[in-house]
C-alpha cells in the first residue's frame, strides 16, 4: 500500500465467564442501540457526577450498587451491544467481570464521546454573531 501501514483499531481482551471477550471501539451500526440501551444510565451518571467527586469510597460504592440494581438490565444490554453478545449472557457475569468489561468499553470509546463528538458538534454550530473565528480554529 505505497508504504503506508493499515491502522488497526485498538482492542482489549476481557476475561468474562470463562471466555476472552475482544472489545473494540463502537461501530456506527452499534451507536444507536448502545445509546438506546444506555439512555437511563447516561441520565443517572450525569445527575450523580457531581456527587461522586470528593465522596468517600463507601459512598461511591453505594451509588454504583444503586445504579447496578436499578439499571442492571440496561447495563447488560449496552455491554451486549458493545461486545456483540446476548444481554442475558452479559447479565450472568460477576460484578468484577461486568466492571472490567464496562471499563474496557468506556476506555475504548472515551475519546470519541468526550472529545471528538464535542469538536464535531462545535464545528457544526453556526458562528456567534460578530465572531471572526473560523470553525477550524481553536482556543487554548
Amino acid at each position: 500500500m505505497d508504504g503506508l501501514d493499515v491502522l488497526t483499531p485498538p482492542t482489549r481482551c476481557v476475561p468474562f465467564r470463562g471466555e476472552q471477550v475482544v472489545v473494540k471501539p463502537l461501530r456506527l451500526e452499534q451507536v444507536g442501540p448502545f445509546v438506546t440501551a444506555s439512555r437511563t444510565i447516561i441520565a443517572r451518571v450525569a445527575m450523580l457526577a457531581g456527587m461522586v467527586e470528593g465522596a468517600a469510597a463507601v459512598e461511591v460504592g453505594a451509588i454504583v450498587l444503586d445504579m447496578l440494581e436499578q439499571d442492571g438490565p440496561e447495563v447488560a444490554s449496552a455491554l451486549a451491544v458493545a461486545a456483540d453478545r446476548e444481554a442475558a449472557w452479559i447479565a450472568g457475569g460477576t460484578l468484577d467481570e461486568v466492571a472490567d468489561l464496562l471499563e474496557a468499553v468506556v476506555g475504548l470509546n472515551r475519546d470519541f464521546f468526550a472529545r471528538r463528538l464535542q469538536r464535531l458538534i462545535q464545528a457544526a454550530r453556526p458562528p456567534a454573531a460578530g465572531s471572526t473565528a473560523s470553525p477550524t480554529s481553536s482556543s487554548t
